[in-house]
């Protein structure tokens, strides 16, 4: 089998599309456990978790799988970004040890959140691997990656939930089974590509990198905060029952994100070629059908939520959850908005447009952090859902406009 042979972008997004759609079923179907064994309120402890760690992990991990698939000059070798993920990733976690101090948070309260930052940590690990084989454009071993990890997360964590119904204990199932894939599944992948070596530790390697990638992690986390700032105030506001609730239904979103985050990803590397070749004609068709295929998706999900949402979370959830269908609406409203927006980001970093980006993330925050304070209290889930459909119309805004104004910079050169 020829290892150094790129794929096709059809065969690219197929890989990567089924990949992320297994893995994010088998995380949506063990928070479907969840809610069934348990209560809304265990299911708001779990979203608290990732509401909380993942603004971190996104500020440390520094974007460095899209810098590593777009980077077509090899500037920096693998050695070199696993060395700074194992660095950011300590600092992370200290970070979310900090967190809980301060928050004066339960110990298990605290231990989940610890225990949920830690996993997205190890995908981490996984993640700047991912880098070095799309930018080869191998996204095969990618899906077969998440594919493995989709199936067994779902097996030995939806099988732990049912016989402990523990979630504490469910987490660190979770930890060991995704640190076991990583060291027999995805190091092997990658040593087919590169010489691996130990991590390169060099302080001069990692400032060259973090001022390059500073401005995306940046990015990354206020972005996440965008998104989970809302539920941040929805738990202290509504408790964690309506936190509960809230996140799951959100969750169905996923499969229109797993969608646009499998075609983005395929598309990233070829955008950054035009781009790099100054091939402005084909990129700019490029980025029209991934706009067009983002609105489309977007509405799609907004006609099934009108025609059948109530019975969609009636069947996959519980009785009560039907009764939030209007929520489910407005967040498929915001998902219309948000998906061509995510085309933009991944236009933006093949482009290399970095340094704009944290101010773009601080203006989205900015609205997500006055929306959630202002309506929120006075309206509950429907301010917080409002608030996303505001934040993502923003987002896909400003972002149109900065990747327009770059091209018409670069056709005038």
């Amino acid at each position: 089998m020829d290892y150094k042979k790129s794929l096709s972008l059809k065969k690219n997004f197929s890989w990567n599309f089924i990949g992320n759609l297994v893995y994010a079923l088998g995380q949506w179907l063990v928070l479907v456990i969840i809610a069934k064994t348990g209560t809304p309120e265990m299911v708001g402890l779990y979203s608290l978790g990732l509401a909380i760690t993942a603004p971190i992990l996104m500020l440390t991990n520094l974007q460095l799988r899209a810098v590593q698939a777009t980077d077509t000059s090899d500037k920096f070798i693998f050695n070199d970004y696993f060395g700074l993920r194992i660095t950011t990733g300590i600092l992370a976690l200290i970070f979310v040890l900090v967190i809980n101090y301060i928050s004066n948070y339960d110990l298990n309260k605290s231990l989940i959140i610890f225990l949920v930052g830690m996993s997205k940590l190890i995908d981490s690990y996984s993640d700047v691997v991912y880098g070095q084989l799309q930018q080869r454009e191998r996204m095969d071993f990618i899906g077969k990656s998440r594919i493995i990890k989709g199936i067994l997360t779902l097996i030995v964590v939806g099988i732990t939930l049912l016989i402990t119904e523990s979630l504490l204990i469910s987490l660190v199932v979770l930890n060991i089974t995704w640190f076991i894939i990583f060291f027999l599944y995805d190091f092997k992948s990658l040593s087919y590509f590169v010489k691996i070596k130990k991590p390169n530790f060099n302080i001069y390697k990692f400032k060259e990198l973090i001022l390059l990638t500073l401005p995306l992690g940046v990015m990354l986390m206020l972005g996440s905060l965008n998104t989970n700032f809302p539920r941040i105030v929805i738990e202290k506001q509504l408790g964690e029952s309506q936190l509960g609730y809230f996140a799951a239904i959100s969750y169905l979103i996923i499969a229109g994100n797993t969608f646009i985050g499998a075609v983005g990803q395929a598309a990233a590397p070829r955008l950054a070629k035009y781009y790099s070749n100054n091939q402005i004609k084909y990129f700019r068709k490029l980025l029209i059908r991934l706009l067009f295929i983002g609105f489309g998706i977007g509405i799609l999900g907004v006609l099934i939520s009108i025609g059948i949402g109530e019975q969609i979370l009636k069947l996959v959830y519980d009785k009560e959850y039907s009764n939030y269908n209007y929520i489910f609406i407005l967040l498929m409203v915001s998902g219309t908005f948000s998906f061509p927006s995510s085309f933009l980001g991944h236009a933006m970093t093949s482009m290399r447009i970095f340094k704009i980006q944290p101010f773009l993330g601080g203006c989205w925050l900015l609205v997500s952090v006055i929306g959630s304070m202002s309506l929120i209290p006075l309206f509950g889930m429907v301010g917080a859902a409002v608030t996303l459909i505001i934040s993502s119309i923003v987002q896909l805004v400003s972002q149109l406009i900065v990747v327009a104004l770059n091209l018409k910079k670069v056709k005038s050169l």
